[in-house]
This record gives C-alpha cells, sequence and structure tokens, in this order.
C-alpha cells in the first residue's frame, strides 16, 4: 500500500494559503489518486473536471506552485522528491512478497518438524 504524504508545516506555508483550502482539497484527493494508481503525479484532465470548479481550482494549483499542465492534464511538482514513485512501490511490493514466501516456507518447515 502506497501512502500520499504531506508536509506537516504546509498548515503555516503561504503556498496553501495562496491556493486557498478548495483548492488544497482538490490537491489532497488528487495525491491520493495518483498514489493509488501508481502515476508518478500525473493527474488526468477528467478526474479534474469530474469535481465542482476543478478546472478554476487547478489553476489556483498551479498559480502557487503546486502543479504544473501536462499533456494528460496536470503533473504534481517535485512528486519524487516527496513521493514514491511507481517504481518504488513495485520494488517495496516485490521485497514484501519475496518476505512472505520466505516467512511461509519457513513456517511451513518448521510445522512439518513437529
Amino acid at each position: 500500500m502506497a501512502w500520499f504524504n504531506a508536509d506537516d508545516k504546509m498548515h503555516s506555508h503561504p503556498k496553501p494559503r495562496k491556493a486557498g483550502l478548495e483548492a488544497m482539497g482538490l490537491w489532497l484527493v488528487c495525491g491520493t489518486y495518483c498514489t493509488d494508481y501508481l502515476t508518478d503525479g500525473v493527474v488526468p484532465a477528467w478526474y479534474v473536471d469530474s469535481w465542482p470548479k476543478g478546472k478554476q481550482l487547478a489553476q489556483k494549483l498551479i498559480k502557487a506552485g503546486f502543479w504544473v499542465d501536462d499533456e494528460e492534464g496536470y503533473r504534481f511538482l517535485s512528486w519524487d522528491e516527496y513521493q514514491r514513485t511507481k517504481k518504488q512501490v513495485e520494488i517495496d511490493k516485490a521485497k514484501a512478497r519475496e518476505r512472505k514466501a520466505a516467512w511461509r516456507q519457513n513456517r511451513n518447515g518448521t510445522e512439518q518438524e513437529h
């Protein structure tokens, strides 16, 4: 499972104030969308458009320095600096599968000895 990270100092940073509370709500749900679907920070235009005032709010996020326009819609700035990339998530998932398989194999081997 991947998590969307938000800086614990956002409450006092001028960028969220500039964007506004409603735009920051869009930023949050789009961040969780990107994390869930492993888009590496690309937000599809259709997703933004599906929210009330989505295009307006996206422009506020661009003006505040959170996003840039992207050919697919919008892109979080510095995604890989603050969030795990698709590649990192997939590596972590593969390592977790290996750990679980080793644990199961060890557990099954131990049970057979008893």
